[in-house]
C-alpha cells in the first residue's frame, strides 16, 4: 500500500533530549452570546508577540498541552487570551460543544499541519462578560472584543477563522434551530 504521509522526525536537543517533530493538536473556540437580542462572538486581535498574523483577528485558540483534554485546552485558551470564564458560561449555555466538539479539522494545509478541535457554546444573557488580557503571554493579544455578528466582515481574520465562524453558525442552526443567517 502507498500512503500520503511524511514520517515524523526525531531531533536531539543540545542537552541530549530527543524530541519528536510531528503534527500538533490545537483547539479553536466559538463563543456566541446573545445579549438583549443582539448576537456577539468572542474574538481577539493577535499582538506583536505571536509568530505570525500579528494584527489579524481570530477566535480564541491554541495548542493542546500535556495532560489536558481538548475541552480543558479550549477553556484554558479562552481564559488566557480573553479573560472569560467558560465554566460560568457553560452553566447557562443553551447549546454547548465542550462535552464533544462541533468539528474536527485534520486536513493539512501547506505549512499548517495542525489537527484542530473546534469547541463552542451559545447562551443568552443580560450583560456580556468582561474581557481581559491579564492572563496572556507577553504581547500575545492586542485587543479583545465581543464583536456584533453584523460586524464580522469589518475585521481581517487569521487561520480562516471568518469561515470557521460561518461554519459554527450553520452547525448551531442545524442542531439547535438557532439561526443568525
Amino acid at each position: 500500500m502507498k500512503f500520503n504521509n511524511r514520517a515524523n522526525e526525531c531531533v536531539t536537543t543540545s542537552d541530549g533530549r530527543e524530541i519528536w517533530v510531528s503534527r500538533s493538536v490545537t483547539t479553536a473556540v466559538c463563543i456566541l452570546l446573545e445579549c438583549k437580542g443582539q448576537p456577539y462572538i468572542l474574538v481577539n486581535q493577535r499582538g506583536t508577540g505571536v509568530p505570525d498574523f500579528a494584527g489579524y483577528w481570530n477566535l480564541p485558540c491554541g495548542y493542546l498541552d500535556y495532560d489536558e483534554t481538548t475541552a480543558e485546552a479550549a477553556m484554558r485558551e479562552v481564559w488566557e487570551e480573553c479573560g472569560v470564564n467558560t465554566l460560568e458560561l457553560l452553566k447557562i449555555a443553551h447549546c454547548e460543544f465542550f462535552s464533544y466538539p462541533w468539528d474536527i479539522n485534520s486536513t493539512p494545509h501547506g505549512k499548517r499541519q495542525n489537527v484542530t478541535i473546534h469547541h463552542g457554546l451559545y447562551a443568552k444573557l443580560e450583560a456580556l462578560p468582561a474581557v481581559s488580557n491579564a492572563h496572556n503571554e507577553p504581547n500575545e493579544t492586542a485587543d479583545i472584543r465581543w464583536l456584533p455578528l453584523a460586524e464580522l466582515d469589518t475585521l481581517s481574520f487569521a487561520f480562516n477563522h471568518r469561515q470557521r465562524i460561518a461554519d459554527f453558525l450553520a452547525h448551531l442552526a442545524k442542531v439547535s434551530g438557532v439561526s443568525y443567517a
